[in-house]
């Protein structure tokens, strides 16, 4: 089905790839599907024009010196070009969410910070977080994130590939 067809019929499920970050350390599928918001429709944003300058991304120890006392984690970071359709509903008022799939690895998360329109935050697997608020200024919205993996290093042996889409809530007719 096309993206333009897409964006315009409410979401049903959440288990197209739109736009993805792949993480080098082993191999699992991760997938995962958000709640909507009672009295609001949820569609799937097209978001096929974002790109990741590196989608393949080495983890690296976040702390050169880890303790018994604290989880010995890994990052990674990359840099992500967001671009979003939101045509179908310039002018009216909306929530648009960044969704990070349900993870097997529980300990994995990101977060990231922006330098426009899209707020910053942080994820961790089947969550979503709201990242605009307010009434749709035009046909795209694009912003550059800065987006930091983190993972425990005691799930490292296997790989992970995050998919990351966008949602975005308008009120219900």
């Amino acid at each position: 089905m096309p993206c333009a067809e897409r964006t315009l019929r409410p979401k049903a499920t959440c288990s197209h790839i739109a736009a993805m970050v792949w993480l080098t350390m082993g191999a699992a599928t991760l997938w995962g599907t958000p709640c909507p918001a009672a009295g609001w429709a949820t569609y799937q944003i097209d978001d096929s024009m974002s790109q990741t300058q590196a989608p393949s991304a080495a983890l690296r120890w976040r702390n050169p010196l880890p303790s018994r006392n604290t989880l010995d984690q890994l990052e990674a970071t990359m840099q992500v070009r967001v671009v979003l359709n939101l045509s179908p509903w310039v002018g009216k008022p909306a929530r648009v969410y960044m969704v990070m799939p349900i993870l097997s690895q529980s300990s994995l998360a990101v977060q990231w910070t922006t330098a426009g329109l899209l707020s910053p935050g942080r994820l961790s697997g089947g969550q979503r977080q709201l990242v605009f608020q307010g009434v749709v200024p035009g046909a795209r919205i694009e912003d550059t994130l800065l987006v930091t993996v983190l993972a425990d290093a005691r799930d490292a042996a296997t790989p992970a590939r995050v998919n990351f889409t966008f949602e975005i809530e308008v009120p219900s007719p």
